[in-house]
């Protein structure tokens, strides 16, 4: 059951709504925080999907920072008017999300520099079942953020603000990220995201538990390979045994 406060890194405690709240997938997160990504990209390439990696230039805003969960998807588009109607399109949008889940904003189609998430709208996301965010474009109040402990993987930091700039026109739909070996990668409502220093993934929601059993079994054979490299075994022998290097 989702926990019904938190505390950020400076020990305040937080409020989180646990009206929304899914138990299964909060397990399924617990386990893909044990794995990393050069792993996952590893199961994930095993499986012919070797193009689910977002750009590189898209970095948390600490390095210790990490995002797991189901993907809660907002689509924006460029615009010139300070439409109020928009603004309020994604607040209630924030009202539909269940815990645990990351909030992922594509680029809206604007060549602008603009900061498509801040400290303010991660409080309230956090609150109803946000756990994360991965925005392909910017992100301010960068020092609240990382003080908040709200993981958030963004391609820049500027202080600018998007309204008037770019609006939400829709969420829980399928939206386009910057790919990493492909010009765009599709994040559907529900894909699993996972990242951490070394990138981000998008798994396939309908593979989100055969992706983490996978990794968890090769991990398994990384330890054991781990221990052996140690004693100075026989590199060639101990990736024979294992096949993992």
């Amino acid at each position: 059951m989702a926990p019904n406060n938190d505390t950020d890194r400076s020990g305040n405690n937080v409020v989180l709504s646990a009206v929304n709240a899914d138990p299964e997938m909060e397990l399924l997160c617990s386990r893909y925080k044990k794995l990393y990504a050069g792993l996952l990209f590893d199961v994930l390439e095993g499986m012919g999907l070797q193009n689910q990696v977002l750009s590189h230039e898209i970095m948390p805003l600490t390095l210790d920072m990490k995002i797991v969960g189901p993907a809660f998807t907002l689509k924006g588009s460029t615009t010139a008017v300070k439409d109020e109607t928009y603004r309020y399109r994604r607040l209630n949008a924030i009202k539909s999300m269940m815990y645990p889940c990351v909030e992922v904003r594509d680029r809206g189609t604007t060549s602008f520099h603009v900061a498509l998430f801040g400290e303010l709208t991660a409080t309230t996301a956090r609150t109803h079942g946000a756990v994360g965010a991965l925005v392909d474009g910017g992100t301010r109040d960068s020092g609240m953020l990382i003080a908040m402990g709200f993981p958030v993987f963004a391609r820049y930091r500027t202080p600018v603000e998007a309204y008037g700039r770019v609006i939400t026109l829709e969420h829980q739909v399928p939206i386009l990220l910057s790919g990493e070996l492909t010009e765009t990668v599709v994040v559907n409502p529900g894909d699993f995201i996972f990242g951490d220093l070394d990138g981000v993934l998008v798994v396939p929601r309908a593979l989100t538990r055969k992706v983490i059993e996978e990794g968890e079994r090769i991990l398994g054979y990384e330890n054991s390979a781990r221990e052996e490299f140690k004693t100075g075994a026989d590199p060639v022998e101990v990736f024979n045994k294992y096949h993992r290097l």
